[in-house]
């Protein structure tokens, strides 16, 4: 349990950093996405008491990234960074990419605003899969 819950949260500490700085900077760069954002027909405001649920997703997801991490860590090679890429690319590919072509395909949101959710998504994930290598060798 310690190998699992204890990276888990680190991890989505380091995640939900990640989110932050990303949308940061991509919504400098991208004036249009950050208007998006604040389009309450799209995205409920951020005094909205189920916003707080934004805060939930990255420790369930990065639990369950530790728990995996302990079940499969034999199939990975390599130094820490080669490690956490790789296992961050399996996630990014098996489940980010298919649910921004969900997202892109069933919400009226831009295809620059999906664009940014899968960079950042993949930034993420390997921040994440990093602590968790790190912590879990």
């Amino acid at each position: 349990m310690k190998k699992v819950v204890v990276p888990g949260i680190v991890a989505a500490i380091g995640m939900i950093a990640v989110a932050m700085i990303a949308g940061y900077l991509l919504n400098a760069l991208f004036p249009s996405v950050k208007a998006e954002y604040e389009n309450t027909n799209l995205f409920r405001p951020w005094d909205d008491p189920l916003m707080y649920l934004y805060f939930i997703e990255p420790f369930i997801l990065s639990i369950g990234f530790a728990w995996v991490w302990e079940k499969v860590k034999t199939l990975f090679q390599g130094s820490v960074i080669q490690k956490s890429f790789n296992f961050a690319l399996i996630y990014w590919l098996v489940s980010a990419i298919p649910g921004m072509l969900m997202s892109v395909s069933s919400f009226k949101i831009s295809l620059l605003m999906t664009l940014t959710w899968t960079i950042s998504t993949f930034f993420q994930a390997w921040i994440a899969s990093m602590i968790i290598v790190r912590m879990n060798k």
